[in-house]
This record gives C-alpha cells, structure tokens and sequence, in this order.
C-alpha cells in the first residue's frame, strides 16, 4: 500500500464546476485541498468507481464538511458503493450523515448509463472487475475533448469502443514493468506502466495519464515512470506525484 503518497483521488474541475473522481482513503483528502489551495465544501459532484477503503474512505470527512456547508451535491455511484456507504454512515459520523441526506442526491450508476455533468455528456461504465464491483466513465467535454477514467484495474476489451479515440486517458499503473514479478500487480489486478502505454497505443488515446501508483519509487517516479511509457506511447505522458495538476487546454 502507497505510504508517502495519496494516489487514489483526482479533481476534475473548470471556471462553472467541478467533479471529485474517488474520495481517497480518509481524513488526508482535506489535507491535500487546503496544500491545493481548493474548499472541500466547494465540490459539488462526485464520482466514486467502487468501495476499496483507498477510493471510498474519504467520504467520511467530505460529510462532516458538507454538513456545515449545506448545497446540493450528487453522488454518482453504483448500487454497491451506495450500500457501503449507508453501512458505513450507520456507525461512523452518522450525526454529520443523517441531516446532509437532505442536500445529497445518489444516482445509482448502470453499465453504459448517460448523464450531464457541468454541460459534460459523460458515460458511465462497469469495467466487469472480478474482485468487487466497479465503474469508470468516459466523459466529453463541451468543445468535444473526450476523456477515460479507466477506473482501478487495465483497460478490458469490452470497453474499447468506448475508450477509442481518447484525448486524455486515465490508465491505472501500480509499478515499472521490471518490478511486477516483485510487486505483484497482476495478483491485485493491477497493471504495469509499459502496459498501461500499450493500451493508450491500442485505443489511439493522444494524452495518457498515469493513476493508483505505489510509491517505494515515489523519489524517481516521474523519471522512470514517464521513459518506460514514452517507449511504448508516441503521445504526451503525465506521471503525477500528490497536488500535480495537468491543464487541458481547448
């Protein structure tokens, strides 16, 4: 498990909205919006792809934040992660829970479901995870830049249709290819960062960004990480550490 870093969390936000992809695994998630120089209670829509404690913990905080910040605020997720967090409120802060319900709206997510977000035409989809289940998104924005949230596991063939063509993917890779054998990302479905980049090959994706690494390499990961992926990725490459942002330009 990552120690020195939270690598489970993404902010997707322009100048009208924004959209929280996964809630990282606890209290730390309101730790990085204040280094962020962001307002947790500024979120207004959430995505969370499934209930592995590194992806749905953060949910927690975000409630007690909520609770003293009352707005209207969506939650997208599957029928799972919306059963996880109803168990989990029932003992852990229910107090902040219960009276933020009022303001808080869960869609309940189904594989190829569509939605509007901020003017976002997004759609949603089950990656078919075979350990708990799990969604991602392929999302377009306004001027028609597309962008994959491949969610925590590799790209899987029935999804190719809909990640095809991606200006920006978003492609889980837990180690260097050399260190698999050692880290075992195949056994926690997780894929490596050669792999990860033969799959943006695959698809056509022209920006490939790099998501849910471990980080005994965190000193060299920018380095490392961004060479093994350039040799097998002609596109742009983006290995971020905690608080990187990438601007995407229309």
């Amino acid at each position: 498990m990552p120690v020195r870093s939270a690598c489970s969390s993404i902010l997707l936000e322009d100048g009208k909205d924004n959209l929280l992809i996964d809630t990282s695994g606890g209290h730390e998630i309101l730790q990085q919006f204040h280094k962020a120089n962001r307002k947790p209670q500024d979120v207004r829509n959430i995505f969370i792809s499934h209930y592995d404690s590194d992806h749905i913990l953060g949910i927690v905080p975000l409630v007690r934040v909520f609770h003293h910040n009352p707005a209207p605020r969506t939650i997208y997720c599957s029928q799972e992660v919306k059963e996880a967090i109803d168990a989990l409120f029932t003992r852990v802060a229910h107090r902040h829970f219960s009276p933020t319900q009022e303001h808080l709206t869960f869609v309940i997510l189904k594989d190829r479901d569509q939605h509007e977000i901020n003017g976002w035409k997004v759609t949603f989809f089950d990656i078919r995870s075979t350990r708990s289940p799990q969604m991602g998104f392929s999302l377009t924005f306004s001027e028609g830049e597309k962008l994959t949230f491949l969610g925590d596991e590799p790209l899987k063939d029935h999804l190719v249709d809909l990640v095809l063509g991606s200006d920006i993917l978003i492609h889980e890779a837990f180690c260097l290819h050399k260190d698999e054998a050692t880290l075992e990302a195949h056994k926690k479905n997780h894929g490596t960062v050669k792999e990860a980049a033969l799959n943006a090959t695959r698809v056509q994706a022209k920006t490939l960004v790099l998501f849910h690494m471990e980080d005994k390499t965190l000193d060299t990961r920018k380095e490392a990480y961004t060479k093994e992926a350039r040799n097998n990725f002609a596109g742009e490459v983006f290995v971020p550490v905690d608080l990187d942002f990438l601007e995407i330009l229309y």
